[in-house]
Order: C-alpha cells, then sequence, then structure tokens
C-alpha cells in the first residue's frame, strides 16, 4: 500500500518545470513572495544556508515536492567570513580546510532525506575567500583549489558548482579572459567528470538589452563558451548555472540593485529579454534572481513586489492583482479510500503553506574590458 501510495503522490506531484530559465536565489525568510514563485515551477533555485534556517529547509521541500525535477544549488555563508587564503597556501590543502570546516559540518546538519533534496553545492563566493581572477597566477591557484573541492564534493555525493564567478570576472582583454580561463581548466575539468557545473553571476549594470554591450556582464558566459569551443571542445557542453542575476551597478545593497534604479516595469521588461538570451544557450541551465528573503539586509535587490508577476510569468499566465496564481488542480483517485485521504492530507499540507500570508560582501568587481 505504502508503495502505492508513493509511486502514485509522485505521478500526481510530477508537475511540469517552467520554460523560463529565470529562478530566485532565496535569503533569510521564506516568504509568500518566494511561495508564489516556488508554486510556479522555476527550474533552478538557490538557497542560503539551508542547514542553519528551517525557513530555507521548508522551500526545499515544497519545491522537490510538487517538481521533482526542479534543480536547488546550495550555498554556505556560515562560518566562511573568518575563512581567507592566500596565493602562499597551498590550493589542495586550502579545499581540504574548506570542504572540511565548511562545507561538510554543514551538510551533516541537514537529514538524510534533505540531502537528497541537494543538487548542486556551491563553494567560495566570488572573491570573498579566495585568490580568484587578478592574474593568470591567481587564476591558476583558482583553478587548483577547485580541482580539489570538486572531488571532496563529488565523493561525497553531490554534483559540484565550481567557480561562483563574480559579474565582469575574469576581467581584461579577450585574449586576457581566455589566459585565465585555460589557467582554470583543471576545475572545469574536475566539475564534470563529477557530473557538475560552474556558475557566473550574471548582472547588468544598465538594464542593457544589447547583446553587444551585455557580453561583457550579463551574457559575459558566452565568452567562456567560445573559449571553451575553439580550445577545449570536449568541455563545451559542461553545464553553467547563474547562481547570482539582476540588476546590480556595484554591490551596494540599498543603491545599486533594481529598485533603487527602476521601475518594476523596467525591471520586468529587461527579465523578459534577458529570459529570451538565456533559452538560446543550452548550457545554460538557469538564473537564480538575487534576491527574495532579506529585505532588511539587500532592500534595492529585493524581489518581493515583482513575485506576483514572476509566478505568472513562469507559467506564461497573467495575475490580476495580488491574487495567488494557482495552475495546479488535484484529483483524488476514485478507486482508494483510503488513498484519496492520505493523498488529501499530504496536497492540502503544502497548499496551506503555499497560501499562508545574506550576508555578503560587496561585491568584486574589475574595470571590465568593453571592446
Amino acid at each position: 500500500m505504502w508503495i502505492f501510495l508513493f509511486a502514485l503522490e509522485s505521478l500526481l506531484f510530477a508537475n511540469p518545470l517552467s520554460e523560463s530559465k529565470i529562478g530566485i536565489h532565496l535569503i533569510g525568510r521564506y516568504t509568500q513572495g518566494a511561495k508564489e514563485i516556488i508554486f510556479a515551477g522555476p527550474r533552478v533555485i538557490k538557497v542560503l544556508d539551508p542547514q542553519a534556517n528551517a525557513d530555507m529547509r521548508k522551500a526545499i521541500k515544497d519545491y522537490k515536492t510538487l517538481y521533482p525535477k526542479g534543480i536547488v544549488v546550495m550555498r554556505v555563508w556560515e562560518r566562511t567570513p573568518e575563512v581567507h587564503y592566500s596565493l602562499k597556501d597551498d590550493p589542495a590543502a586550502s579545499a581540504d580546510d574548506f570542504w572540511q570546516g565548511v562545507l561538510e559540518p554543514a551538510i551533516e546538519k541537514l537529514s538524510l532525506e534533505e540531502r537528497k533534496m541537494i543538487d548542486y553545492i556551491e563553494g567560495p563566493n566570488e572573491g570573498e575567500n579566495t585568490p580568484t581572477w587578478e592574474s593568470v597566477d591567481s587564476a591558476r591557484w583558482f583553478g587548483r583549489f577547485w580541482e580539489r573541492l570538486a572531488e571532496r564534493i563529488g565523493k561525497a555525493g553531490f554534483p559540484p558548482c565550481v567557480g561562483s564567478i563574480a559579474v565582469g570576472n575574469p576581467p581584461g582583454t579577450i585574449e586576457e579572459i581566455w589566459a585565465k580561463l585555460e589557467a582554470f581548466l583543471p576545475a572545469l575539468r574536475s566539475a564534470k567528470r563529477f557530473k557538475g557545473a560552474w556558475s557566473y553571476h550574471a548582472y547588468s549594470l544598465e538594464y542593457s538589452t544589447d547583446t553587444n554591450v551585455e557580453k561583457w556582464y550579463s551574457l559575459r558566459y558566452r565568452i567562456f563558451y567560445e573559449f571553451l569551443r575553439k580550445k577545449h571542445p570536449d568541455l563545451a557542453d559542461l553545464p553553467i548555472i547563474l547562481t547570482e542575476g539582476g540588476i546590480d551597478k556595484a554591490g551596494n545593497p540599498q543603491t545599486d540593485g533594481w529598485q533603487a534604479r527602476g521601475s518594476k516595469e523596467k525591471y520586468q521588461a529587461w527579465l523578459e529579454w534577458f529570459d529570451k538570451e538565456l533559452r538560446k544557450d543550452k548550457q545554460v541551465l538557469g538564473v537564480t534572481l538575487f534576491q527574495i528573503g532579506n529585505p532588511e539586509g539587500w532592500s534595492s535587490f529585493d524581489l518581493e513586489p515583482i513575485a506576483s508577476w514572476l509566478a505568472g510569468y513562469l507559467k506564461g499566465a497573467k495575475i490580476k492583482g495580488n491574487s495567488l496564481y494557482n495552475p495546479i488542480t488535484f484529483e483524488a483517485p476514485s478507486n482508494s479510500q483510503s488513498s484519496s485521504s492520505s493523498l488529501r492530507g499530504a496536497k492540502q499540507s503544502i497548499l496551506l503553506s503555499l497560501r499562508g500570508a545574506k550576508r555578503r560582501s560587496k561585491r568584486h568587481f574589475c574595470h571590465c574590458w568593453h571592446g
């Protein structure tokens, strides 16, 4: 009976994901807006410190219950503020230290059921803990660091999400970018070996919809794939997740996000354009817009004011007023009263939850080459 119930419940909850590649980055609280968006079926979401936050664990559970094939990326911030490595440190030993001191303890705090819902694990964010793209030597150190960290993550049973590359990085001319990517190559090979991905933070500085401008910013990953296709075609199919994205001038939480520099309508129009561009690139699994859940810390980036619009957009439907978009209807099986009762209880629990009601350092901006 329980096998039948599980199979039937999985069948009913295996809802189709959105065709859009727009997702969300959750921080702090699982808000009403976040619930609407989760319910609409984004292809990918990112959560910060679920091991330390019951709200984040609830968001993951709701998402994976409704959309088992959706992608969950986990980032750990806990314990990282005190962690710093330099070029003088051995990169492999530093990766072991980061695994043992940051990632492994966080994973161990999750239950076995919760761990199964995590699809990718990130490491250090941007340039907060390690050398990254300051020089070719830095990129080589970073590549060796991630080669080892990807192995540790992969051998623990999780696909690694390598890089967390800040917008506008690696910096420089095309030739300089390619030289740094070449130095970073061991990390990409390790990511592929362990069925992982790599990540870039895809922000537009000025709401531009000109691809010749955005190839240096929100679409900079296209330069990466041009390099791989020409120099290392065996890696050109490595997936990438844009684990932050949106509008950001220079990383100031109050003054540089979309709310401080444009209207809802302007941001929504840009997101529609951005989504169309992402859908052209099969290696892109999706973007997780920064952020929802922490309006006090990141007020100008907060997605709550456009949450209903985004939920409707993900399902290709229009939202009228503030009503919750509800695309899913459940039909209880008629041939089993006990099955019907059990499933109805589980579904009502999720629906009631859905209907209820980062700390991050300043972005590591470079002086980017504009061509």
